[in-house]
């Protein structure tokens, strides 16, 4: 399962975070993001899969506004949305039984951690 999101997916991810800002009870938190996804892509957090794993618990779901990389292990289950994936990321992921979702289908979900 390759999720790679390109140019014209970084506009449906901020439609999307300027949709949820609206009336919902964590639009402050979707503002953010739209902020921190609205930069051009050499200014994109890159997040190593053991920071994930430092900063979640079993269970959290996350989003990274930015790449995933593969340095590190993840050693619980979590549903990350995050704008692109390494190959190594993805691996590590699947072997922590960890789901890859997108941005729509985690939105819908309570606790979310933003992780930078």
């Amino acid at each position: 399962m390759k999720i790679n999101v390109e140019r014209t997916d970084i506009k449906s991810w901020l439609d999307t975070l300027k949709e949820a800002s609206r009336g919902n009870h964590y639009a402050a938190l979707y503002k953010r993001l739209h902020k921190l996804v609205a930069v051009p892509k050499r200014r994109r957090v890159s997040v190593n899969v053991y920071k994930i794993n430092k900063y979640s618990k079993d269970g959290d779901n996350v989003i990274v506004p930015g790449k995933v990389l593969s340095i590190g292990k993840l050693d619980h289950k979590v549903n990350i949305a995050a704008i692109e994936f390494s190959q190594g990321a993805m691996a590590r992921i699947k072997e922590s039984n960890s789901k890859i979702m997108k941005l729509e289908d985690i939105i819908k979900l309570n606790k979310i951690n933003v992780i930078r």
